[in-house]
């Protein structure tokens, strides 16, 4: 037929144009239909040597060799800017050496302030032991003296029960009563001398309180300084006398021979020492004294006075 005939070729010569464009959809069906049915067998064969299809493939590569210095600079990075100079290590050490002392002097600190207050603690603690060991003692001796009269009396009372034991009593009344009388006179005698020696000492210290006044230029202005005094064997009715007749504040209040130390505070020195006691200076300028604070040690038996001074009229 005519379409046979034109798909017949010559083995001599080339396909004619009709034959080459009717077998180009016949070669690219059969194509098609060959790579279809080899697709699976390749993909099976690349999995197996490459591993998965979908699977990205990495390529192990040997790191790269780092330098000392590449390290030092990423670890450090002020040392990548500079390096420091011996002077300023030195200064470096040197805070730090002075920080780590701040450091130890505070703590130091703090452990002062502790045992400061351990000790002002302590120290109230005994001084209330102490006042109530007098109070106690002084109780004891009330005490005492009760028990000896009550003691005095059963006796008196077991005298009296016969006529020689009568006899015997009125003896006794007239040996306590002649006792009596000469402890009183003792007694006054002793408050007299101790008086007459208070006077004495009290004039003692009133005249080196004058005689300390001194008037000096000071900064320019003339003017008696604060004075600053001490005073031995001054007993403690001395004490007692001298600063009982002003207007003073006494720590403790109640205080007591047995205390170890005695404070006393005025601003009325003129009652203690008298008005001529408390001025000096010069006839250009007098000064009094505005402020007197005493401390007592009854147990050395020592006073120290020191005051301030002001202008006076």
């Amino acid at each position: 037929s005519p379409f046979a005939q034109a798909l017949a070729f010559d083995t001599c010569r080339a396909p004619s144009p009709l034959a080459t464009a009717l077998l180009q959809p016949i070669e690219l069906c059969s194509a098609i239909s060959w790579w279809t049915s080899t697709l699976p067998v390749l993909e099976m064969a690349d999995a197996a040597t490459f591993g998965q299809p979908n699977e990205e493939r990495s390529v192990d590569t040997p790191p790269a060799r780092k330098r000392p210095e590449d390290s030092e600079k990423a670890t450090d990075p002020a040392a990548r800017r500079r390096r420091l100079t011996p002077r300023e290590k030195g200064a470096q050490s040197l805070d730090e050496e002075a920080a780590h002392l701040a450091r130890e002097a505070a703590s130091l600190l703090v452990q002062a302030h502790a045992v400061q207050k351990e000790a002002t603690e302590a120290f109230q603690r005994a001084r209330f032991l102490q006042e109530t060991a007098a109070k106690l003692q002084v109780e004891a001796g009330k005490a005492k003296t009760v028990a000896e009269e009550a003691q005095s009396k059963a006796e008196r009372a077991q005298l009296e029960t016969t006529s020689e034991g009568r006899a015997q009593a009125k003896e006794q009344d007239k040996i306590a009563k002649k006792a009596a009388v000469e402890a009183a006179k003792f007694q006054k005698q002793t408050e007299k001398e101790e008086a007459a020696t208070s006077r004495t000492a009290i004039k003692v210290m009133g005249d080196a309180i004058k005689d300390s006044m001194r008037i000096a230029k000071i900064g320019g202005m003339w003017a008696v300084p604060p004075g600053n005094l001490s005073f031995k064997n001054v007993s403690f009715s001395t004490f007692q006398t001298l600063f009982g007749r002003g207007r003073c504040a006494y720590t403790p209040t109640n205080f007591c021979p047995s205390d170890p130390t005695i404070s006393v505070v005025t601003i009325d020195a003129g009652s203690v020492f008298g008005s001529t006691k408390i001025r000096g200076g010069s006839m250009y300028a007098t000064f009094v004294i505005s402020s007197m604070r005493a401390t007592y040690i009854p147990a050395q038996r020592h006073l120290s006075i020191a005051y301030d001074t002001d202008m006076g009229f």
